[in-house]
């Protein structure tokens, strides 16, 4: 405030009072101008440290998140390997059950863990098949020839095996008892 304002306001003042109104209004206007500059010193200080917590706060929401995303990972790694773990234990299980082998076992269980039962029918029956023909052939080799002989084969029975060496010891040196019993082994 200037001397002239305070004349136009206050038309009777004294040249002391208006001195005194003025030094009063400077000496308040410099406590405002002090407490002004700290609080803008304040302020500033306030804008800093938020700034700084907004910072921490952005490393730590990026740290949590990386974590977060590591214990996705994890996770799902997890689940993978659980995953597979059933899957193995299935194919063993089918092993061992229908008595199949690894690589039947991995056509029968699917790489998802679903069964495919048109695969299982499919190495069922190969499996019945194959014992049904293993079978016949046991019996068929095991059968004598109908009309007695051989039948081409070289196989000779334990009795007929002791009575040839029984034959043949006792023929000993003798010629012909020797062709006699040579007539009957062939």
């Amino acid at each position: 405030m200037t001397r002239e304002q305070i004349l136009k306001l206050f038309p009777d003042a004294t040249d002391d009072q208006i001195t005194n109104l003025l030094n009063q209004s400077n000496g308040e206007l410099a406590k405002e101008k002090e407490k002004t500059k700290a609080y803008k010193a304040n302020a500033e200080k306030a804008a800093d440290l938020q700034k700084r917590i907004d910072e921490l706060e952005t490393d730590n929401l990026s740290e949590v998140e990386k974590v977060n995303k590591a214990l996705e990972e994890a996770n799902k790694t997890i689940a993978d390997l659980q995953k597979n773990n059933a899957i193995r234990d299935q194919r063993e299980a089918a092993m061992t059950n229908f008595k199949i082998t690894a690589e039947q076992a991995k056509a029968v269980v699917k790489d998802d863990g679903s069964l495919d039962y048109a695969e299982l029918g499919k190495i069922m029956s190969e499996k019945e098949t194959a014992a049904a023909q293993a079978k016949e052939k046991e019996i068929a080799g095991n059968q004598a020839n109908p009309n007695g002989g051989s039948a081409g084969g070289d196989t000779k029975t334990d009795a007929e095996k002791t009575a040839e060496a029984i034959g043949k010891t006792l023929s000993g040196s003798n010629k012909a008892a020797e062709s006699i019993v040579e007539s009957y082994l062939k």
